[in-house]
């Protein structure tokens, strides 16, 4: 016979779950139109259908994979589009991890990102900016080629794709945890090894951004058997807003820099941060708005190609230290962002690797262990596994790693 204090107890928790799905199915955010289960277990907030759909078979693919590694049974999230500074500034993220949603994640058009540089150029150089500068700004848009667009739609959907597998995977390993964009690249409230993470993320969204320069550099690549046990290298987030733009490629932030775009820049061309616009050689002469400077902000007044570091923009780093690695633009990165892209491209090949080699069934049993604590080495070093040899390991992993190209789908940019 059940207790009365138990019975009460489960008659609240089933009348909190059937509020919490009210809750969702009633919310309501300004300047949105709601689109619910667009993507299972996924409600999109856009101005118009045509703004979600970018985003519909990326996410839709990503749920799907960690189906297969999770079940069926995933944390609820909502995901905004923001086409205009208002739609932006209207999010508000607790309101709508209140409203019953564990997770919930923002993006922006290229449209907004253009609207937020010239604020801050404005910001740091007042009402002295070039008229030219600010006609090109304003006429971006609407003047980018349309393949360019489609191709930073793609590269933006892609690394929401990853954001929506950190956030489902650390709310349903970690249930008291309410997920929101400033967290994208927090994985200290993750149970799982670092290194799980980025893997189950990448093999999520289908993504490996960081393969290419791992196959450059494997002879400076760290030990597998460390890889399994480290944190993910430290890289300070550059400026950016809601986990976009953020500095260092790999899985946080867009793929390949700052705002979502190729080389980390607006479509157009081989500079960085704000040197592509299109329209000849980068847009501006040496990459950059007029004045000098090059990558990034370069050429703005002030000194330093106009701000510290040269450019806050996603531009020119500086250097902190430790050799360069063998990469285009590898000047441009600093010593943590190269260490992050290795550990990127380890943990996520990795992972891929063992889909292969083991199968999807002792994935999930890997899986399992770590969520309950237990260290990768323990569960991959069993002898019906891998073994304890990780230099056999790491060798046959390197010649997969070598084995592989863009043909399969890994490190498309």
């Amino acid at each position: 016979m059940i207790r009365r204090p138990v019975l009460a107890a489960f008659v609240l928790a089933a009348a909190c779950s059937v509020h919490l799905a009210g809750a969702q199915e009633t919310a309501s955010f300004k300047y949105f139109t709601a689109f619910r289960n667009a993507v299972p277990g996924i409600d999109f907030f856009a101005s118009n259908r045509a703004a979600v759909a970018p985003y519909e078979k990326s996410a839709a693919e990503a749920i799907g994979r960690l189906q297969g590694l999770f079940g069926k049974d995933l944390p609820r999230g909502a995901v905004f589009i923001c086409s205009t500074l208002a739609q932006k500034d209207a999010v508000y993220e607790p309101k709508v991890l209140r409203s019953g949603y564990k997770w919930t994640l923002t993006a922006v058009t290229a449209d907004v990102q253009a609207q937020e540089m010239m604020a801050r150029m404005k910001s740091q150089m007042g009402d002295d900016i070039p008229a030219e500068i600010r006609d090109r700004m304003q006429r971006m848009s609407k003047d980018m080629p349309k393949d360019m667009m489609a191709n930073a739609e793609k590269q933006m959907a892609a690394t929401m794709a990853q954001q929506i597998a950190h956030a489902v995977v650390q709310t349903l390993t970690n249930k008291e945890l309410q997920f929101r964009s400033s967290r994208v690249e927090d994985m200290g409230k993750s149970p799982l090894p670092d290194w799980l993470d980025i893997g189950i993320a990448s093999y999520a969204s289908g993504q490996n951004t960081a393969i290419q320069y791992l196959k450059q550099n494997m002879d400076q690549s760290f030990p597998i058997e460390d890889v399994l046990s480290m944190a993910r290298p430290f890289v300070a987030s550059a400026v950016g807003a809601n986990g976009m733009g953020r500095s260092g490629g790999g899985n946080g932030g867009f793929p390949g820099g700052s705002g979502g775009f190729p080389q980390g820049g607006f479509p157009g061309g081989g500079g960085r941060g704000m040197g592509d616009f299109p329209g000849g050689a980068n847009g501006f002469p040496q990459g950059g708005f007029p004045g000098g400077g090059g990558r990034g902000m370069g050429g703005f007044p002030g000194g330093a190609n106009g701000f510290p570091q040269g450019g806050g923009m996603g531009g020119q780093r500086g250097q902190r230290g430790g050799s360069q690695r063998n990469m285009p633009n590898a000047s441009n990165m600093s010593k943590d962002e190269q260490d992050r892209m290795l550990f990127d491209g380890q943990s996520s090949s990795f992972f891929l690797y063992l889909l292969e080699k083991l199968g999807v069934d002792r994935v999930r049993a890997l899986l399992a262990e770590a969520q309950e604590g237990k260290e990768s080495r323990e569960y991959l070093g069993k002898p019906d596994v891998l073994g304890t040899d990780f230099a056999k390991i790491e060798e046959d992993w390197a010649a997969w790693v070598k084995a592989q190209d863009q043909a399969a789908g890994y490190g498309r940019n």
